[in-house]
């Protein structure tokens, strides 16, 4: 098989440090999770915003100082934002704005990927539903955009039917290979449009793949050891992180994003997966090395 790549997800659009008092906020919080967990084999970082008072904010410049931060670190791992809206239940707002996530790949330099999703969301928390309209023309729209400044997308995909909208997306020519594939299982309870986690589940999605695909599986909350072990086997490759579980094991907080990491590379490494380095992970993805 390949060599495994592990993408952490330091900080949430969700839940904050009420959930567990590690979960990094600030550019300089972030940057230090992210350089821990690069030190035990993260190869990609997915990055949300806090602002000052620790609310979501798609403010390039948080993302611009992280970046940075990261980087003085002498820190190589592949710096990848989020483009979807700041929260809007935390901002109490009535719906998310689509485009507001567009902002964070206006960075100097931009980032070198981006989460694109491809198809409606519906957020249901404290009895509101919020809509995120992403459409099949505004996925086409954007992925041409990431395509035209050299950005790699990370394909989220919540159910089978999302599967199709990658596939109009290649058919239109504006995705290249290879094409990187998120599996996001588990998030069934507030999102209407997503999967829950199911071995059989993963495995069909696996099998749903178009040719060229390479895929990674973050599960949310509990699911999150058990999705990324199968994806482990079945040559996927994992995605850990407090913006998906801050649970170490049933019950007992995790100290840090670093040791979510850690546990995925020991349960890799007793699979016989070796772990990508960053540069390995831009060859892998077609991504161009850093200079």
């Amino acid at each position: 098989m390949d060599k495994l790549i592990v993408t952490v997800a330091p900080t949430s659009n969700f839940h904050g440090k009420e959930a567990n008092p590690a979960l990094p906020f600030s550019p300089r919080e972030v940057a230090d999770a992210v350089h821990e967990c690069w030190n035990e084999g993260a190869s990609i970082v997915h990055l949300h915003g806090r602002d000052e008072r620790g609310l979501p904010t798609n403010d390039p410049g948080f993302f611009q100082e992280a970046d940075g931060l990261i980087r003085a670190r002498k820190c190589d791992i592949v710096l990848q934002h989020s483009m979807a809206p700041a929260n809007p239940m935390l901002l109490g707002q009535a719906q998310g704005d689509v485009n507001d996530g567009i902002r964070t790949t206006t960075t100097t330099p931009p980032p070198e990927m981006a989460s694109l999703e491809v198809s409606p969301s519906n957020i249901i928390a404290g009895g509101k539903v919020y809509n995120m309209l992403w459409d099949r023309l505004w996925a086409e729209k954007t992925a041409r955009y990431l395509k035209d400044k050299g950005i790699k997308p990370e394909v989220e995909v919540y159910n089978n039917s999302d599967l199709d909208d990658v596939e109009y997306l290649i058919e239109q020519g504006a995705l290249a290979e290879p094409y990187y594939v998120s599996f996001v299982l588990g998030m069934h309870k507030v999102n209407n449009q997503a999967s829950r986690y199911s071995p059989r589940h993963l495995m069909h999605l696996a099998d749903l793949l178009p040719k060229g695909a390479i895929f990674s599986v973050l599960g949310i909350g509990p699911a999150e050891f058990q999705a990324a072990t199968l994806s482990m086997l079945l040559g996927g490759n994992v995605r850990v992180g407090f913006e998906d579980n801050v649970y170490i094991e049933r019950g007992k907080l995790a100290a840090s994003n670093a040791e979510l990491v850690r546990k995925a590379v020991r349960i890799a490494c007793e699979l016989g997966r070796e772990i990508a380095s960053p540069a390995e992970t831009r060859e892998m993805l077609g991504i161009a090395q850093l200079s």
